[in-house]
């Protein structure tokens, strides 16, 4: 059996689930017949995800040190080798366990409490005898000089490590030194660039309009982060963005309607969240719709139908172009083929879309003032066809890659396809 940590599909991050969903689906192809993935539910279940069947163990680091699903309990007695819980029989009997971090999580910049779940999970499969392969994703930065010698002693105790951008991989060789082994310490792509698309069932009948092949507009897409939006002068501080990104959004959008008047926009949310919830991103969509005005209110639609993420990458896959600061919002769509803007917030939009060969597609929020985004992004829809003619022809080797990487992944977990 195969655990997945650290990619539970239950946090309406659909970021998160792109992760998982791209793992599982990539180990199932190559013979996984057995694969737990630990969400936040509770105890031992199973699931159909139409495409196989898996298992999900409820491991939170939550509070409640009393119940079985407590990421800390789990630990305490795994490291004390005494009780079980189903948790810990999960861990023990699986063959291998994997841990994807969230994709960027590794780090301390998200506060004390996030790192010590994302290092407490690796040292269940470490302190249980269990091979740790740590999948593609971003390491650090770490400001706490403890959290990062936790962080080195976990990376040098791992059976496999991949990173997913060349900064990890130079932060990899130079804690590691002597030990840093190419046979087991990789740079790879973001696994979700092979995650499966899925065609909803079912759409809004505008929506199912807008997206038709038979359109005669231009459409393009965006996605308006919560994480940005919602809190703009926070995000512009724990950032240090060059300015509050509603004022970048709205002026992007603004100028895309502006400069071609047959344009539609699309508003995409990627997390999923209850309104009110300083992650929505629908909240931010309609913020931005509403900014935008009614003279432009039959050009701009909100994708307000809640599908996962396979079922966005769908979605994503039918635009003319699309642009946004969430990564894996961005990954569906230049994966699917699609003229892709990447608006990076930190230092992994640009890793990522320069593994891939694309790194000239994303703009620092950072560094880049307002007029000279405003330019840069229209100038990026104006070259859509250019570009997803690049895109084309670089697609066929991203996925090759992509596959590839993942069947040495699958050997790493002890898969023999």
């Amino acid at each position: 059996m195969i655990t997945l940590f650290n990619a539970a599909p239950d946090t309406g991050n659909q970021g998160v689930s792109a992760l998982c969903h791209s793992v599982v689906a990539g180990l199932t192809n190559r013979g996984a017949e057995q694969i737990t993935v630990a969400d936040h539910g509770r105890g031992l279940r199973r699931a159909d995800w139409d495409y196989c069947k898996v298992g999900l163990i409820g491991l939170t680091n939550h509070r409640r040190f009393w119940r079985s699903d407590n990421l800390k309990l789990s630990h305490l007695l795994l490291k004390a080798g005494a009780g079980m819980t189903q948790a810990t029989r999960v861990i023990k009997r699986s063959n291998c366990i994997l841990d994807i971090s969230g994709g960027d999580s590794f780090t301390d910049i998200y506060g004390a409490k996030r790192f010590q779940a994302m290092a407490l999970t690796k040292q269940l499969a470490l302190n249980a005898g269990i091979p740790l392969v740590l999948l593609p994703q971003k390491i650090g930065p770490f400001h706490d000089p403890e959290c990062e010698a936790q962080a080195i002693s976990i990376l040098r105790r791992a059976a496999a490590v991949w990173v997913r951008d060349q900064h990890s991989l130079r932060y990899l060789q130079t804690v590691l030194g002597k030990d840093f082994d190419e046979k087991i310490h990789h740079v790879g792509m973001d696994v979700a660039v092979a995650l499966p698309k899925q065609r909803p069932s079912k759409l809004s009948r505008q929506v199912e309009s807008w997206l038709s092949p038979n359109r005669d507009f231009t459409l393009a897409g965006i996605n308006v982060s919560g994480l940005l939006c919602n809190d703009p002068d926070g995000a512009r501080s724990n950032f240090d963005l060059t300015d509050i990104h509603t004022d970048q959004i709205q002026a992007l959008a603004q100028s895309l309607l502006e400069t071609d008047r047959s344009t539609r926009l699309m508003l995409i949310p990627h997390v999923q969240r209850p309104e009110g919830d300083c992650e929505s991103d629908l909240d931010a969509a309609r913020w931005l719709k509403a900014q935008l005005g009614p003279e432009v209110a039959d050009r701009v639609l909100i994708l307000e139908d809640p599908l996962n993420a396979m079922q966005l990458k769908w979605v994503l896959s039918q635009l003319d172009w699309f642009t946004g600061a969430r990564m894996h919002a961005t990954i569906g769509a230049f994966s699917s083929g699609v003229p892709t803007l990447g608006l990076g917030y930190t230092d992994k939009a640009y890793g990522v879309f320069a593994e891939c060969g694309i790194g000239k597609e994303v703009i620092d929020l950072r560094t880049t003032q307002l007029a000279d985004l405003v330019q840069q992004a229209t100038a990026s829809f104006a070259n859509r066809v250019q570009v997803k003619a690049v895109l084309k022809n670089r697609l066929e080797s991203i996925k090759r890659r992509a596959a590839g990487e993942m069947d040495l992944i699958a050997r790493q977990a002890g898969l023999n396809h």
